[in-house]
């Protein structure tokens, strides 16, 4: 029981992967700077749930690793950081990060390429939002 209830959660759609990757990608730009996200790499566990490792690609738990200087969107992350951009400036190229992970993460793993784009609650919402016209 113990074990359930402190236990992370897997991921239920290709969306929320994102999202967990985009709050980690932030974290380490803040505590580790842009060069030492870019050395690192992404891991994606069984459960789908992404892991950063300021370490080279290494398998270990993750069923996915993905080197991070491979990314071309990371050494054009990598470029504009060194030119102390716009904060917004930055935030997109950081958008356009986890979108090169998800890219390779459906590239490389069956289980993510199974998860739903979105998550089914959302859709259901969607089709009973009125229309806005």
């Amino acid at each position: 029981m113990l074990r359930r209830m402190f236990a992370t959660r897997a991921m239920h759609s290709q969306r929320q992967v994102g999202e967990r990757a985009a709050q980690v990608i932030d974290r380490v730009i803040f505590d580790m700077g842009v060069e030492r996200l870019v050395q690192g790499s992404f891991g994606l566990d069984r459960h789908c749930r992404p892991h950063f490792s300021s370490a080279p690609a290494a398998r270990g738990r993750d069923v996915v690793t993905v080197a991070l200087a491979q990314l071309a969107e990371c050494t054009a992350l990598s470029g504009v950081a060194k030119r102390d951009p716009d904060p917004a400036v930055l935030r997109m190229y950081k958008a356009a990060v986890v979108d090169g992970l998800l890219r390779e993460f459906r590239a490389r793993s069956p289980r993510f390429r199974a998860l739903p784009v979105v998550q089914a609650a959302q859709r259901i919402a969607e089709r009973s939002a009125p229309d806005s016209k």
